[in-house]
């Protein structure tokens, strides 16, 4: 093994939503240390505590290869991916975006089509998340305006407010463009009720 290959201290971040969303998938790509946690992307990235355990590691020179499967897996919000991002390089550290088969450093040098391919997918993932959320909160609206409530998978019902909560983890798989069988496997939850929850937003965006 090369010099240059036993000085590379790899570690792969992997993230998922909610508890009740499966990270298996994403562990099987983990490289060296793992940092693996489940939280919302809407958390900035140095508030979370596997996050920022991270950070703290790559700082003490403890990690200078960090792998993640997408830029979203840093965060929804466009600057905290960025600032992430170059907080990591300004620690030296070499960044791998698998999705996109990315990496910051190539051949030794800074790789200018990595900081420009993540600024762009940074800002899409962020329009994404936003346009979303609105057409979800016009679909709130909606229901309400119907007066439409959901059967609860047990006894009685629960309002529209409720059924979103609910399922939020199903809610971002399908807001990031995750097919039905993927959702079922990730989640651990019925196709019927992926099905049901993927009905309900798209009827409500009407």
């Amino acid at each position: 093994m090369s010099e240059e290959n036993t000085n590379v201290k790899k570690a792969t971040y992997v993230r998922a939503s909610t508890e009740e969303q499966n990270t298996e998938r994403q562990e099987q790509i983990i490289q060296g240390k793992g940092y693996v946690e489940k939280i919302s992307g809407r958390i900035a990235f140095g508030e979370r505590k596997q996050g920022a355990r991270l950070l703290r590691d790559v700082a003490n020179k403890e990690i200078n290869y960090v792998i993640v499967e997408d830029v979203s897996r840093l965060g929804r919000n466009a600057l905290d991916i960025l600032t992430t991002i170059q907080t990591l390089k300004k620690q030296g550290c070499t960044i791998e975006i698998l999705r996109y088969s990315l990496v910051s450093i190539v051949n030794g040098k800074a790789n200018f089509i990595f900081d420009l391919i993540t600024s762009i997918l940074a800002s899409l993932a962020e329009m994404e998340y936003e346009s979303n959320r609105e057409a979800q909160r016009q679909g709130i609206a909606v229901a309400k305006a119907k007066g439409i409530y959901q059967e609860h998978a047990g006894k009685g019902k629960m309002t529209t407010e409720q059924f979103l909560e609910q399922h939020a983890d199903i809610i971002e798989l399908l807001e990031d463009g995750k097919s039905i069988m993927k959702i079922v496997a990730l989640v651990k939850k019925s196709k019927s009720t992926v099905q049901r929850v993927k009905t309900f937003i798209k009827n409500t965006k009407h």
